[in-house]
């Protein structure tokens, strides 16, 4: 019996809706009735879409006002830039603190350390310590002689670094940058960057029958962890950017803190050689190849 209150009130609700609706709508001032009839969602969507499109077009001149560039000198160029760097390396999510870097190399009998080697370089496997529970991989290619120079040399993602010292195929030789500057006497560390496959994208989990039962998805590596590491503030160019610092940290250690350091990439390589060299004042010059160009469309490129 309690209830017949609260049935009366939806039906006199019910009434007064029929009588709105049949009753002539008076708009209020300057608006008019709403009638679509297409989603609205798909209107939201568009509409957001053509906002960022319009602010992304205004950028163009309105950017400068965050930048004030003193060109008096080198020190005081840094320092009139330092508030734009230090913004863009938490943007990229760099924001954890790099353990002492330990460099080390990889291998075992069936896989030993030193998979290739000529008259004028030898190529080692190498692992070194980046944060806590990251490290970096990659080939550490060694002149036989002194060296001219040292750089580290990054591949695209779809690229190992076996390919572009010309140890495996897949990669034109005139595109095997590594092994060229290898070829003139530099010393050159090319690191291996999370690829664009899916193969490990997945896990073995627990099955009614007792067994592991695979679980795998479609979703690249890249993006599989630039999703997990975004919602936490961290991102992936972040982390390989900080595997950069973490080889030039090495360097200074092995040759002093004077040694000369450039960095050039291919593709995903190039970005981040980009933005290690637009974070880390210490790389001495920058080669970007298949990246550099205008940012006005990042967001429709691939993660």
């Amino acid at each position: 019996m309690k209830c017949w209150p609260f049935l009366i009130l939806c039906a006199c609700m019910s009434i007064y809706g029929f009588k709105i609706q049949a009753d002539e709508i008076n708009p209020l001032k300057d608006t008019e009735p709403l009638t679509w009839t297409d989603e609205l969602h798909v209107r939201l969507m568009d509409g957001a879409h053509r906002y960022i499109d319009r602010r992304i077009d205004q950028s163009i001149e309105t950017r400068q006002r965050f930048w004030n560039r003193d060109f008096s000198s080198v020190e005081d160029y840094e320092a009139s830039v330092k508030p734009n760097r230090d913004r863009f390396t938490r943007n990229i999510g760099i924001v954890d603190k790099r353990v002492q870097v330990k460099m080390e190399y990889a291998g075992d009998i069936a896989d030993p350390a030193v998979i290739a080697e000529t008259d004028n370089y030898q190529v080692y496997q190498i692992r070194w310590s980046v944060l806590d529970t990251v490290t970096g991989e990659g080939l550490l290619v060694r002149p036989r002689s002194e060296a001219m120079g040292h750089v580290i040399a990054i591949p695209d993602a779809d690229q190992t670094p076996e390919q572009i010292m010309g140890l495996a195929d897949g990669v034109a030789p005139e595109a095997q940058f590594a092994r060229r500057l290898a070829e003139n006497g530099y010393q050159v560390i090319v690191p291996t960057l999370l690829d664009r496959s899916a193969r490990w994208s997945g896990e073995y989990i627990s099955s009614k029958g007792g067994g592991p039962s695979p679980s795998f998805h479609n979703q690249p590596h890249r993006e599989w962890i630039h999703r997990m590491a975004y919602m936490m503030g961290r991102n992936i160019m972040g982390f390989e950017v900080q595997k950069m610092m973490s080889l030039v940290d090495w360097l200074k250690q092995q040759a002093g803190e004077d040694v000369r350091i450039g960095i050039a990439g291919y593709g995903e390589g190039g970005m981040i050689a980009m933005y290690s060299a637009a974070v880390d004042t210490r790389i001495d010059a920058a080669l970007v190849s298949g990246y550099f160009k205008s940012r006005q469309e990042l967001w429709e490129e691939p993660i």
